[in-house]
């Protein structure tokens, strides 16, 4: 409930998808507007470097932060961060023991209040603008499920993602009562969807996850047309008004629409606009044509179509491949 109110309260994409199906994967497309080479880690060792949001932001003057649960070693992301425009780390260093719950560390809430006291001390004491980053871990397994929300829901998925809400409402709560607060931009987005049962090739919920922007300016605003993970730092530029350097896969989505969003699950390369799907099997070399309202594959009745979504779909992941490959995305590029 406190999710589906806060994606009312501001710019909301509701055919949104992930770049992959890894953590990782989310938040390279995220913050540095680039996709997985298929089953491949983008946080890598040593570690691609990229301009993209964070190095866009430090060059108008603000300062980055990252807070995770965890271990920040966790998919390299600690060397990932600090070799990618980010300032300071957060982590299973910095909290106390006994707030530690399980392998990834402690629970979203007291993540939420421990960076919440950090950014309070901190804006007391300067008015630089920061980026902050907020990486939420409780709704994986192994669930650790405060008493007080075992009764909501009739499982155990369900009452963690009940936690997992609360602690969402909570923080957004606190965080907008505060000075910054009110002259935040606050971003919410999944870093991959939930592998479930389905008719297709494709899981293509595995790549469909929640995002919008919450900011008075765009109250109530509904962008359908297709997005992706890449196109949310140049987004954000934008509507922040900063001066950068777009050296992203992705768009802006308040000036421009995509035709497709196209996307990754392992072996998989997928191509969808909410009505079509297309599935390409790196392993099999089969592809497919869904159409999800009616759940059939439809590759011989519209093959030109096919033919269209699968042009999109591949040039988009070939230019992405070799932009990492030959370190386009650099800074120094």
């Amino acid at each position: 409930p406190n999710l589906n109110k806060l994606a009312s309260e501001g710019l909301y994409f509701s055919n949104f998808y992930s770049a992959g199906v890894h953590t990782n994967n989310g938040i390279t497309a995220t913050l540095y507007g680039y996709g997985p080479n298929f089953a491949k880690t983008t946080m890598t060792v040593p570690s691609h470097q990229y301009m993209g949001l964070p190095f866009a932001l430090k060059q108008n003057g603000y300062s980055t932060f990252v807070f995770v649960t965890g271990n920040p070693q966790y998919d390299n992301m600690n060397s990932f961060f600090y070799d990618n425009s980010i300032e300071r780390i957060f982590s299973l260093y910095d909290y106390p023991a006994d707030k530690v719950v399980n392998n990834f560390g402690v629970p979203d809430d007291y993540m939420f209040t421990y960076g919440l006291d950090y950014l309070k001390l901190r804006s007391a004491a300067t008015e630089q603008p920061f980026f902050a980053l907020f990486l939420t871990f409780s709704n994986h397994t192994p669930f650790v499920i405060p008493d007080r929300y075992r009764p909501i829901g009739a499982n155990e998925e369900q009452q963690i993602i009940a936690y997992a809400d609360d602690a969402l409402r909570q923080f957004m709560l606190q965080a907008q009562q505060t000075e910054w607060g009110k002259n935040t931009l606050f971003v919410l987005v999944g870093d991959h969807g939930n592998p479930s049962s389905t008719p297709y090739d494709y899981n293509l919920q595995y790549n469909t996850v929640p995002c919008f922007f919450v900011t008075e300016d765009l109250r109530d605003t509904i962008i359908s047309s297709p997005a992706q993970q890449q196109d949310i730092a140049p987004t954000l530029l934008s509507i922040l008004g900063l001066p950068y350097t777009d050296n992203t896969m992705g768009i802006d989505l308040l000036k421009k629409n995509r035709e497709y969003a196209y996307f990754v699950n392992n072996d998989h390369l997928g191509c969808c606009d909410g009505e079509w799907l297309y599935s390409y099997s790196i392993n099999t070399q089969k592809e497919y044509l869904y159409h999800l309202p009616t759940e059939q594959e439809r590759s011989v009745m519209e093959y030109t179509r096919l033919e269209k979504m699968r042009k999109y779909a591949v040039q988009h992941q070939l230019v992405n491949i070799k932009a990492v490959a030959n370190q386009w995305t650099s800074p120094n590029e």
